[in-house]
């Protein structure tokens, strides 16, 4: 009669179990999970975004014929007073086209994300939250109804992209991947 001691380790150790059986994804070679619905929640945020974009680059065309408005607010500064005709007028013109670009690029921006976020990539709400940031910045910088408008609806935006729908759906996106 042997004892378990000389007994070898083979005889010892515990069977392997089987593997699980293959899902219906790795049996067709598919890589990629079934992705969630979008909820409502990011849905409308997506179309706030959307319509935000919208303002942004009428903001930009409004602003394209608002050229004799520049030049007053730009006369107006203490830094204008002693700047010759040629600087006075490089002065204007720069920061007339700067707010143009930047109005067109942010209503890009927040279209480029705004489908991001619809697909489910948590970075995008995140570069989202921060341009909304960037926003109200600017708003405080030069309050105009249209800003304020743009920076109430990016705030509700953020808001609806960080509920509890919306983050169970960013969370089950990145668990399919």
């Amino acid at each position: 009669m042997t004892t378990p001691q000389d007994e070898p380790d083979e005889a010892r150790q515990q069977p392997i179990p089987p593997p699980p059986p293959l899902s219906e994804s790795e049996l067709s070679g598919s890589s990629t999970a079934a992705r969630p619905p979008v909820p409502n929640e990011v849905r409308i945020a997506f179309w706030i975004w959307v319509a935000g974009a919208a303002l942004f680059l009428l903001s930009a065309v409004y602003t394209l014929t608002q050229r004799d408005q520049f030049v007053e607010a730009v006369r107006q500064t203490p830094e204008a007073q002693g700047l010759s005709p040629e600087a006075f007028d490089a002065a204007v013109t720069a920061s007339w086209m700067l707010a143009v670009v930047a109005s067109a690029v942010l209503g890009g921006l927040f279209v480029l994300f705004a489908y991001q976020v619809r697909a489910g990539k948590g970075w995008a709400r995140v570069v989202l939250a921060v341009l909304t940031a960037a926003v109200l910045l600017f708003v405080l910088f030069g309050p105009s109804l249209l800003g304020l408008l743009i920076a109430l609806m990016s705030v509700v935006a953020v808001v609806m992209l960080y509920m509890p729908n919306a983050k169970e759906y960013f969370d089950a996106v990145k668990r399919s991947r």
